[in-house]
């Protein structure tokens, strides 16, 4: 059944405001930013925001976290496919470079909450335990894959996902947007899953010493 039209514009309504406010937190910050300000940007008045927000602080707050639920979906998704645990580790590495480039002021806005977090104590924790599903998801493919022989055994499960995760936020952080147009793009892909260690790449390096 389809929704009523006028349920489809408050719909469209509330996502313009929540993506304007996401670039515009990410920019300026959270003091520097107003309500007004957002408003304006998105084409509403000041008070159609809070018939969707009751405050700026829950503006924040879905700015936030909607985009990074969204990323985490995704990723979970691409881990939750049919395939053996290295495919779906470079599918994984695939699909979230492109949030690198897509998601890049909703990463940046995450990250200036993680670099906050005695400001931002409780979305910083709601962060984190978005970080820990991702993190525990990669460690538990990447054992399996251990077990079947697709990637180096010696290393950590826990450390290989931490500095996996750890490699891409700082991508996103020092290339952002530009990083279609950096000439080591596919590299750092290439080198992001390098960073799991596997069997294939640690044979072709033996060979050829």
């Amino acid at each position: 059944m389809a929704r009523p039209v006028n349920e489809e514009k408050r719909l469209e309504r509330r996502k313009r405001i929540l993506k304007e406010a996401v670039i515009l937190f990410a920019e300026s910050g959270y003091s520097n930013t107003t309500t007004a300000v957002i408003a304006k940007t998105a084409g509403v008045t000041s008070g159609t925001i809070f018939q969707y927000f009751p405050s700026k602080e829950a503006l924040f707050h879905a700015a936030v976290l909607e985009p990074l639920d969204d990323i985490q979906k995704k990723s979970l998704a691409s881990l939750q496919q049919k395939g053996t645990p290295g495919t779906l580790i470079k599918n994984m590495v695939e699909e979230q470079f492109s949030h690198i480039y897509f998601y890049t002021n909703e990463l940046r806005l995450a990250q200036s909450v993680l670099g906050q977090r005695t400001r931002f104590p409780e979305l910083t924790q709601k962060v984190l335990e978005s970080i820990k599903i991702m993190t525990d998801t990669i460690e538990a493919v990447y054992a399996k894959g251990q077990s079947m022989g697709e990637f180096n055994k010696r290393f950590s499960p826990a450390m290989i996902s931490r500095s996996y995760i750890s490699f891409l936020n700082g991508v996103a952080l020092t290339l952002g947007e530009d990083i279609l147009h950096h000439p080591e793009w596919e590299n750092l892909k290439g080198h992001a899953f390098y960073l799991f260690a596997p069997i294939q790449h640690d044979e072709t390096l033996e060979e050829s010493e």
